[in-house]
């Protein structure tokens, strides 16, 4: 489990900095949904196609193993606050491997489903919708639009994570009149909080804090939201162009900044420490879609989506993927935290303690990650600009 923890952390990282760069507003994604949708495809690539996908997703040429993450997430029953599906529908008519199969139930606890995509994409297209409407309680529906499969899909690949949770206390709302930062809705609440300095601790004072870092649990204490908030005095204005120009100039820094290792050393225990604090932050929505494609292209998957792809170890014949997609959304109030994330591959056939001054304020664009704490696995990346 400890590799694949570790790849997905890095991969995380990686979409974080070209979905920030390529993207002027809020980002919202589920680095662990991305990579369960991958996860197969990987199984079934060879050649100069597996090693771009083993190098961009961090594998190091080793199988990867989600079985047993899955069971660690999958730790309450039907009352975790996680929901996690997976699953693999292929054209009817495609003679999928034996031995493909096998490794996907073995390794990434996915099975596979036969579609009528040559003959009726739309009926299988609908059928798909269900059955990820059914398996996490019509949270997440319609979730392939009209038009994302064709008579010319062979594969579609299903990862869908839902989440939902309460913070171990609720927060207060704040009347928007009452509060001197940006006219966003807030919330407050006065707790002890793990909170910290970016860099940390041990590098202060000689480089003055950057940013402050700071954990919310969630009510079971599994799940943790982080936020990674710059330090900036000024009140930031409401005009939505010059918020985005301030948030690149310090922050954008701040996320290029982003290591493992790093990020490893902002959220360590000796630098989160528990503080009386006074916290505010926004109550917001946010969902956001990608086409993930121009974004793995750059990051070094280029072959999977071109005549070059080698996915000969799924089945005879030449196999391509013209497009993953993903679709997230979260909501954030007084109460807790619900959000939706999936992430879709389609594959085509060529031929087939101290209390803190002031407090912790975020008025002013910040990042935000919510992690399972187990196994300090992201289960989603933010960037919030405005609600």
């Amino acid at each position: 489990m400890e590799p694949l923890i570790v790849a997905n952390l890095k991969f995380s990282i990686d979409l974080l900095k070209k979905l920030c760069k390529v993207n002027t507003g809020n980002v919202l994604f589920s680095p662990l949904s991305i990579s369960s949708a991958l996860g197969p495809v990987v199984l079934g690539a060879n050649g100069q196609t597996a090693a771009q996908m083993y190098k961009t997703l961090h594998f190091n040429h080793e199988k990867i193993m989600y079985h047993d993450l899955y069971d660690e997430l999958y730790k309450g029953g039907n009352y975790r606050s996680l929901k996690l599906v997976n699953r693999l529908f292929g054209e009817r008519t495609l003679n999928f491997k034996d031995d493909f199969l096998d490794m996907c139930e073995e390794w990434c606890y996915t099975n596979l489903r036969n579609a009528d995509f040559k003959t009726d994409p739309e009926a299988a297209r609908k059928r798909i919708n269900d059955w990820v409407q059914n398996k996490t309680e019509k949270n997440i529906k319609n979730y392939l639009d009209k038009g994302d499969v064709t008579k010319d899909t062979s594969l579609v690949l299903i990862s869908a994570v839902h989440f939902m949770d309460k913070w171990v206390n609720p927060f207060k709302s704040v009347p928007v009149n009452q509060d001197k930062g940006v006219n966003w809705p807030m919330m407050s609440r006065m707790d002890k909080f793990p909170l910290g300095n970016i860099p940390h601790r041990q590098h202060q004072p000689k480089h003055p804090p950057i940013a402050r870092i700071l954990e919310i649990p969630y009510a079971n204490k599994d799940m943790s939201m982080i936020i990674i908030l710059p330090n900036q005095s000024d009140r930031l204005p409401e005009n939505s162009l010059s918020v985005c120009l301030l948030f690149f100039s310090p922050s954008s820094k701040l996320v290029e900044s982003i290591t493992y290792e790093k990020l490893l050393e902002w959220t360590e225990p000796d630098n989160m420490i528990y503080t009386d604090v006074a916290v505010k932050i926004p109550l917001f929505k946010m969902q956001e879609n990608y086409n993930l494609e121009e974004v793995l292209k750059s990051l070094g998957i280029t072959d999977l989506f071109d005549e070059k792809c080698d996915l000969s170890g799924m089945a005879p014949g030449l196999l391509k993927l013209p497009k993953v997609m993903h679709k997230s959304s979260v909501e954030v109030n007084e109460e807790g935290t619900e959000a939706d994330a999936g992430g879709d591959a389609v594959v085509h056939g060529l031929s087939l303690s101290n209390k803190i001054q002031g407090g912790f304020v975020a008025d002013r664009p910040f990042l935000f990650f919510i992690r399972h704490n187990p196994t300090k696995s992201i289960i989603f990346w933010s960037r919030f600009i405005s609600p």
